[in-house]
Formats: C-alpha cells, sequence, structure tokens
C-alpha cells in the first residue's frame, strides 16, 4: 500500500511539473511597446522621414542662373498651433531662418512656441482677423472693423502673452481688416508699444497696412509669394521657383509664406529649399528682414 503511495506521488509531481513547463513556453514573453505618446500629448505620426524626390525639380531647365543677382529669401510658416506630435517635430528640424507663426487660442499654441524656442525658429503672432467674406472662421477670438483701440489692445495683449517670444505678427485672413485704415493704425500702434513688426500677409490688394505705417513712421514687411498655392505639386514648386527670376536685383527681401497643415506641404517646402540652396539664393531670418529695411539690430 505505501508503496503504491509512492507511486502515485512520483506520476503527480511528474504530470505537475510537465504542465508548468508547457504553461511558460505556451505564455510569451511581454514586449515592451516603445512610448507613442510624445511629450506634447499628441500620438506620433506613423510615418517616417524621408528625403523627398526631387527628380522633376533638378530636370527642370531655369532660364536663369546663380550668377544673376538675386535678393536674399524669407520663409514664413502659417498656422501653427493645431497640431503636435512627429509632424511638428520635423518641422522645427527646418533650417533655423525659418519662422513659426502661431495662431493664439490653440490645443498647441503654447507647445508650438516652446518647441521654436528650443529649436531657434523665430516666431510670429498669427492674429486671426476677420475676412471680407464673413463666412470664413478665423478662430474663437479675433480682431474686426469697428472694434476700438482699447479692446485691439487687449486682444492682443492676450495673444503676446501665449507666444511671448514672438518677434513680429502677421494677419490670419483679414482681408477686411487689413484694408481698413484705421483699424490697421490701431493694430500697428499696440504691436510697437508690444515691441513686435507687423509684416503684411497681403490676404487683399486694397490693403491698407502701409499707408497706416507711414502715418505711425513705422515699416513694415509684405508677403510677395504663397508658396502652396493652389497645392503642393512639383508642377507649383517648378512655377514658384522660375517665378523668383522677376525678383531679380531687387534690394528687399522676398518673402514666401507657407502652411503646415500636413507632410505633403512639409515635402513640398523641403523641395523648395534644397533647390534654392543649389542655385545660390540666400535663406535669411525675420530679424534680418527689418533690419534690411532699416530698423536698428
Amino acid at each position: 500500500m505505501e508503496k503504491t503511495f509512492l507511486i502515485l506521488c512520483v506520476l503527480f509531481s511528474l504530470l505537475l511539473f510537465s504542465c508548468t513547463k508547457k504553461t511558460e513556453r505556451e505564455i510569451p514573453e511581454k514586449k515592451i511597446e516603445p512610448e507613442q505618446i510624445e511629450k506634447t500629448g499628441e500620438k506620433t505620426e506613423d510615418k517616417s522621414v524621408s528625403t523627398p524626390d526631387m527628380t522633376a525639380i533638378e530636370s527642370y531647365k531655369y532660364t536663369w542662373s546663380k550668377t544673376d543677382a538675386m535678393p536674399p529669401v524669407v520663409i514664413i510658416i502659417d498656422d501653427f498651433g493645431q497640431n503636435a506630435g512627429q509632424l511638428l517635430d520635423d518641422f522645427s528640424a527646418l533650417p533655423e531662418e525659418i519662422a513659426f507663426s502661431i495662431l493664439p487660442d490653440l490645443p498647441y499654441t503654447q507647445t508650438a512656441a516652446r518647441l521654436a524656442g528650443r529649436t531657434n525658429h523665430e516666431t510670429l503672432i498669427h492674429i486671426p482677423m476677420q475676412a471680407l467674406d464673413h463666412k470664413a472662421n478665423p478662430g474663437k477670438r479675433y480682431l474686426q472693423t469697428g472694434m476700438d483701440k482699447y479692446a485691439i489692445s487687449d486682444l492682443l495683449q492676450d495673444f503676446y502673452a501665449q507666444i511671448p517670444n514672438a518677434i513680429a505678427a502677421n494677419n490670419h485672413m483679414g482681408s477686411e481688416v487689413t484694408a481698413d485704415l484705421s483699424t490697421m493704425i490701431s493694430i500697428l500702434e499696440e504691436l510697437d508699444n508690444l515691441g513686435l513688426y507687423f509684416l503684411d500677409s497681403a490676404t487683399t490688394n486694397k490693403s491698407a497696412a502701409f499707408t497706416a505705417a507711414k502715418n505711425l513712421g513705422l515699416k513694415i514687411g509684405k508677403r510677395d509669394i504663397f508658396l502652396d498655392v493652389p497645392d503642393n505639386s512639383d508642377a507649383t514648386i517648378i512655377n514658384k521657383i522660375e517665378g523668383l527670376a522677376k525678383y531679380k536685383g531687387r534690394n528687399e527681401p522676398v518673402v514666401i509664406i507657407t502652411h503646415c497643415h500636413n507632410r505633403e506641404k512639409l515635402n513640398a517646402l523641403q523641395k523648395f529649399l534644397t533647390q534654392i540652396d543649389n542655385m545660390g539664393i540666400e535663406l535669411i531670418s525675420v530679424s534680418k528682414l527689418f533690419r534690411k529695411l532699416g530698423y536698428p539690430t
């Protein structure tokens, strides 16, 4: 009886050991995945950063060369503040001379401003302004014609508090506001009080911004080219590069605006930058633009 009991105990132990080893083999080791959440709080894009295909751009035969007298180029990227994560990080890896224009009152307004500061990109306040088309939505809060100078001052001061490293401002939409002389005088007065330059995005050919600046004894900049209009295609980029020829011999820098909405716009900008660098065109910062316009260093 005792012998039978011992045999049963041995068999039970062997069975238990076998089950335990099988269980260990069947349970895979838990894989620790890399974090998917950036410090900004937004998921990283599942896209690898790649070099844009320059074939079409480089094969185009230009009618002018790097020996032509070309002014330097200033590039401003509008509409930061809505997105963060990998795409924002990749924009921040662009040359330091490129400026970020950041919309106030958005989820990532301050995130974009801080990142621009860490990566040495100058920043602008992208001021929401009323468009001629009143169905257009400039944002939660925006400058409108008919606002008194105190309301304008309060709003601009609040926008500046959100983007305190800004050195300048340009308009987001604003075709109605920038065409109104009295409103523009109030805006430029307050921006000057804050120590900020103004650059007219030129969303209307009836802008009163230069007249207002002249009345105040100020100098402002003006957008010459929208890089991503009508689209981000190679044909558009080629057209914009060829169009630079009309600025040959000009003293003032050429001001170019594009946007940060998606990776296609980033790729198009990278193509443009590669080609103008190959052509010997200098890229300068917004602050250097205003020094060239006559502001002291």
